[in-house]
């Protein structure tokens, strides 16, 4: 009878952890951050004819790990050569060439915290250079080749603070002085890492001078959040590409004073997006584009930039008023690009709720007015339906400016794809 009873409870007390083991819930893990993409180094970047060309304010890397002074060591120190390598350990030469005048800074970020960088500027000079430089005729202008400090994580570079322009390997100090670049100049950098087994690094070259900031979000319109897009900016005046990236983020550039810019942005299933922006139009303040994107799909708005604003002439006819034609100029750009596309133009308008058919009329007079304009501009009239806000729209506008405390709303008129054909 004992052994019957000794069973039974161990069958239950089995059965009781099972239950207990399958009532606690298993502890997912998290996974592990993605480490950022090493860029691959072109072949025989590690000699001067082959250097790799960098864009100013532009970082470039993590790159790979640098392995050896490529087919020909060109630095070497002699008795009349001095701010040079004793010889190149593992290295790679960079050209940088200066788009406007400024002061250079550098930025030399390792990988390894430990890994000792050093790095030496010349100034271009023709294409004799790197013979001159193998044969020590070329002197550097700048030349870091300090001790790694580890509690700033091993980063070196030319800064503003600066006053050195050649520090020595008994030095602690990790930065030197800035150098004074003018339009046109080009500037080469060689940065080598004495640890063989080291890993790769990201270098920075931004020309300082006097701008304004300009943060360029770009945003799904449809969904209401930020995306990625191929970014193009580019100086109207000088023609320079001041950045050309693709599947860009959030991204910050500079506007120089004097200086308009062309800012592009392009994404496949969206339509194409311009603007134009100029130092003056920032100047003093960071300002931030929302650059709205516009997927091509029935339901979509196109973007109307700024308040349309209506009157009545003398026979009573409501028009559209011309100051607002500007904001519908990028419609009228999106509509000529893309000729498959049809639209429907929702009029909105203000209501108090006293007579809503009235507003319900007066809402489809303003659409029908958008439409007049738009086809003035050649736009083919078979594209474009209108309507104004339904009496169901209305009434729940009125609802919710009772919601809050009866604060009058102003619905934008909108314009959206209404198919494709």
């Amino acid at each position: 009878m004992k052994k019957i009873i000794i069973f039974s409870l161990a069958i239950l007390l089995s059965f009781g952890l099972l239950a207990q083991s399958k009532g606690k819930k298993k502890k997912t893990k998290k996974p592990a951050p993605v480490a950022p993409i090493e860029v691959t180094l072109p072949d025989r970047c590690s000699d001067c004819f082959f250097p790799v060309t960098l864009q100013a304010d532009i970082p470039f890397g993590p790159t790979e790990p640098l392995r050896g002074h490529g087919y020909v060591n060109e630095i070497h120190k002699d008795a009349q050569t001095k701010n040079v390598f004793d010889q190149e350990h593992n290295s790679i030469w960079y050209i940088l060439e200066i788009p406007y005048d400024g002061k250079l800074l550098i930025d030399i970020t390792p990988k390894g915290f430990s890994d000792d960088y050093n790095f030496i500027v010349y100034k271009y000079t023709d294409k004799y250079f790197c013979n001159r430089v193998e044969k020590n005729r070329v002197k550097p202008i700048r030349s870091v080749q300090s001790v790694v400090n580890t509690e700033i994580q091993g980063k070196t570079g030319l800064s503003l603070k600066s006053s050195t322009a050649h520090i020595s390997k008994e030095s602690t100090e990790a930065y030197g002085q800035y150098i004074d670049v003018k339009t046109g100049e080009s500037y080469v950098i060689v940065v080598d890492n004495l640890n063989d087994a080291g890993l790769g690094h990201t270098i920075t070259c931004e020309v300082w001078t006097n701008y304004s900031p300009l943060v360029i979000n770009p945003i799904d319109s449809l969904l209401q959040q930020r995306t990625t897009a191929n970014l193009h900016v580019k100086e109207l005046e000088t023609g320079r590409t001041v950045i050309d990236k693709q599947n860009a983020g959030s991204t910050r550039i500079k506007l120089l004073p004097e200086k308009t810019y062309e800012i592009s942005l392009s994404k496949e299933g969206f339509f194409n997006y311009t603007r134009r922006i100029s130092h003056a139009q920032a100047i003093g303040k960071d300002t931030i584009l929302s650059a709205r994107l516009v997927q091509i799909k029935p339901g979509s708005p196109l973007p109307i930039n700024g308040e349309l604003y209506f009157d009545n002439n003398e026979q009573g006819e409501l028009f559209l008023m011309q100051e607002s034609h500007k904001n519908l100029d990028e419609v009228v750009k999106i509509l000529t690009q893309y000729p498959q596309i049809n639209v429907n133009v929702i009029g909105r308008i203000m209501t108090e709720g006293l007579n809503v058919k009235k507003d319900n009329e007066v809402s489809k007079k303003r659409a029908e007015a958008i439409k007049k304009y738009l086809v003035s501009q050649g736009i083919a009239e078979s594209r474009i339906t209108t309507r104004g806000s339904s009496i169901k729209e209305l009434e729940a506008q009125i609802k919710e400016q009772s919601k809050s405390r009866n604060k009058t709303i102003n619905p934008p008129c909108e314009i959206r794809i209404a198919n494709k054909k």
